[in-house]
């Protein structure tokens, strides 16, 4: 893959990404702040429910059974207050296995292992066909293997879902954003597709930076997909568009600079 020169930020005076910036940034619109908030918290449940799909995977696979099942097929996430449920469907689809992992990462009781497959709940059952629509979308892969987040589009689900094609990567220290993608699924159909890098571009999560940088020029604010990559990476994330340069903290994105 192509990989992006991280830049490496000092501790000592770092504030924007550039040394001397020419002006305090701008207030954000009515509708950018709407944007960055929506993308702030698309992102977050992202990070979450990616999270605890792996930790689940984890304690999964402390079973003997886990280790020598041929049936799971993926999983699928639902979101409650504090914490996500992951459930681990055949290819039926059915529940094999369940945990339960809190948002401080933390599983929650133990992994249920299902003697017989069970049936999936109306949500999960949305969830996973919404899957296995997304995943039949033409897109251009950038890893042999990619992980998927679904979530409800909206508050209540009704048939409407994102699916988020994230790719994976074994390298430690890589951060693979590059063919990272989202796929609007409308009652069973493919609604919207979008991708959210032109490359197979990937960042090195080099333990001495404090930061990441990165340009993005399809659209004029990061988006979730970034405020997930920098949750994901447990680093603060520069994203340079267009016309300004955005820092995202702790899922947070602000503006750092406008005029370059």
């Amino acid at each position: 893959m192509i990989r992006l020169l991280l830049l490496v930020l000092c501790v000592v005076g770092v504030t924007t990404v550039r040394a001397n910036a020419p002006e305090a940034p701008r207030a954000l619109s009515s509708q950018e702040a709407a944007t960055l908030h929506a993308d702030e918290v698309v992102g977050r449940a992202m990070y979450l429910s990616d999270r605890a799909a792996a930790l689940a995977t984890d304690a999964a696979l402390e079973l003997d059974a886990f280790r020598k099942e041929l049936r799971v097929r993926g999983w699928i996430t639902q979101a409650h207050d504090d914490a996500v449920t992951v459930t681990f469907i055949d290819a039926t689809p059915s529940a094999l296995y369940r945990a339960t992992v809190s948002n401080a990462g933390k599983l929650v009781g133990k992994v249920e292992a299902y003697a017989t497959p069970q049936p999936l709940s109306p949500f999960e059952a949305g969830a996973a066909a919404a899957r296995t629509v997304a995943l039949g979308a033409k897109f251009q892969p950038c890893s042999e293997r990619y992980d998927t987040v679904v979530l409800p589009l909206g508050d209540s689900p009704a048939g409407k879902w994102l699916v988020y094609l994230l790719p994976a990567t074994k390298q430690p220290g890589v951060i693979p954003i590059g063919g990272t993608y989202r796929v609007t699924v409308d009652h069973g159909t493919i609604a919207a597709q979008r991708p959210f890098t032109k490359s197979c571009i990937a960042l090195e999560n080099d333990p001495r930076a404090v930061g990441l940088m990165i340009s993005h020029l399809l659209d004029t604010t990061p988006t979730e997909a970034h405020v997930f990559w920098s949750l994901w990476a447990h680093k603060d994330m520069y994203v340079s568009t267009e016309s300004a340069t955005w820092a995202i903290h702790d899922g947070h994105i602000r503006l750092v600079e406008t005029g370059h």
